[in-house]
C-alpha cells in the first residue's frame, strides 16, 4: 500500500514538474493513473489535469495513451480541457480533443472551454477551439458583458463575434471539422453536445474517445468551492491588468 501511495505521489509531482521519465517510472511502479489529491484543495486534480495546466505535451500524450481519464475533474469543477484552455495551452487543447474530449464540456456553471479561454483572452486557443468545432454561440452577449467588466478580452471577442456571424457550426469529429448550419448537423444521442456531419464521422469520433466522455460532459457535483476559486481567478486577473496599466 505504501509503495502504491509513493508511486501515486511520484506520478502527480512528475506530471507537474515535467519529468517524463519519472512519470514512466511511477506508472511501472503501479501508480493509479487517475490519482487525485482529493483531500487537498490546492493540489486537486489528476496527473493529466496537472500536466494539461502546465502544458507538458509529452506527458499529456503518454497519459492519454495509457488511458488517463479525460473527464475526471478537480474540485474547481474543471476538466483537463478547461484548464488547458484557461492557461492557453493550445497544443494540449488540440491533443485532448483529438483523443475524444468533448469540446463543449461544461463546468459547474455551464462554462465551456471556449468560454473560459475567451475570458482569459487566450487568442490562439480561442481560434483553435472554434476551428475544432466549439460553439461560439454559447459565448452569449450577457457572458461577454460580464467578462468585459473584469478582463481585457478584445482580441478574443473579435474571433468569437466573427464565428457567431457566420451562423455555422462544425462537425465535432476533429478529423473532419466540416462547417454547416446547425439544422444539417446531427446531435449525439447521448450527451447532446457533439454534432456530426455524417454517421461515419460520429462512429470515428466514438471510437477514438468520445465513448469515454459521453454522458460525463456536465458537472454534477458541489459548486461552492468551484465558485470561490473562479472568483479568485477573476480578481487576480483584474489586479494584474490594473497593475500593468499603472
Amino acid at each position: 500500500m505504501a509503495e502504491t501511495r509513493d508511486a501515486n505521489e511520484l506520478l502527480w509531482q512528475a506530471s507537474e514538474k515535467g519529468s517524463l521519465q519519472d512519470v514512466k517510472t511511477a506508472l511501472k511502479s503501479g501508480a493509479d493513473i487517475d490519482f487525485d489529491h482529493a483531500d487537498c484543495e490546492g493540489c486537486s486534480g489528476t496527473a493529466l489535469y496537472v500536466a494539461s495546466t502546465v502544458g507538458h505535451v509529452d506527458i499529456v500524450r503518454l497519459l492519454l495513451r495509457k488511458g488517463a481519464s479525460l473527464v475526471k475533474r478537480a474540485k474547481t469543477s474543471a476538466a483537463p480541457l478547461h484548464v488547458a484552455a484557461i492557461e492557453g495551452k493550445t497544443e494540449v487543447v488540440d491533443l485532448l480533443v483529438q483523443h475524444g474530449a468533448t469540446l463543449d464540456t461544461q463546468d459547474g456553471w455551464q462554462k465551456t472551454p471556449l468560454m473560459v479561454a475567451f475570458s482569459y483572452n487566450r487568442v490562439d486557443t480561442v481560434r483553435r477551439l472554434i476551428e475544432l468545432g466549439a460553439r461560439p454561440d454559447l459565448v452569449t452577449d450577457d457572458y461577454i458583458a460580464t467578462m468585459l467588466k473584469y478582463l481585457d478580452c478584445d482580441e478574443s471577442l473579435k474571433l468569437v463575434q466573427e464565428a457567431r456571424k457566420t451562423k455555422l457550426l462544425r462537425c465535432c469529429n476533429p478529423k473532419c471539422g466540416k462547417p454547416d448550419y446547425r439544422s444539417a448537423l446531427k446531435l449525439c444521442g447521448g450527451c447532446k453536445l457533439t454534432r456530426y456531419c455524417s454517421r461515419d464521422c460520429q462512429i470515428q469520433h466514438w471510437s477514438v474517445g468520445h465513448k469515454k466522455c459521453c454522458g460525463h460532459d456536465v458537472y454534477t457535483g458541489e459548486r461552492s468551492n468551484a465558485l470561490q476559486t473562479f472568483v479568485k481567478h477573476l480578481q487576480d486577473k483584474y489586479l494584474q491588468n490594473t497593475t500593468s496599466k499603472t
